[in-house]
């Protein structure tokens, strides 16, 4: 069993170190938002989603939802634990969307750049 998790661990640890290499912003076009955007977000949503993930990387608490809303959209991001991978802070996050009473949600890792903007990984 600890082998699987070491494994697990390691493997994590990996597409951190492979994504945090990237340069960027926190743009919609990589963040969970875009996933989201095939359910025809408008470019309010877009903007009330992206600034919600920003705050919940940089400030939120982890396991507690920061909520956005924007017209007859509305969302959550749940973040996890800060962790570091060589000099970056990367952190797990979940942005649920609820388009009328159906949520749709995206699971995802981000790391912070040199810049102080977050880069999604996965």
């Amino acid at each position: 069993m600890a082998r699987v998790s070491t494994l697990a661990a390691l493997t994590l640890a990996g597409l951190a170190l492979a994504g945090c290499g990237k340069t960027g912003g926190f743009s919609a076009e990589a963040s969970p938002t875009a996933v989201v955007g095939t359910l025809e977000l408008d470019a309010a949503a877009k903007k009330a989603a992206k600034d919600a993930e920003y705050r919940a990387l940089e400030f939120g608490r982890v396991g507690t939802p920061v909520t956005w809303q924007s017209g007859k959209s509305h969302g959550e991001i749940v973040p996890g634990p800060l962790y570091h991978v060589n000099a970056s802070d990367c952190r797990d996050f979940t942005h649920t969307v609820y388009m009328g009473n159906a949520p749709h949600a995206t699971r995802a890792t981000a790391c912070r750049q040199a810049d102080g903007t977050w880069q999604p990984i996965s």
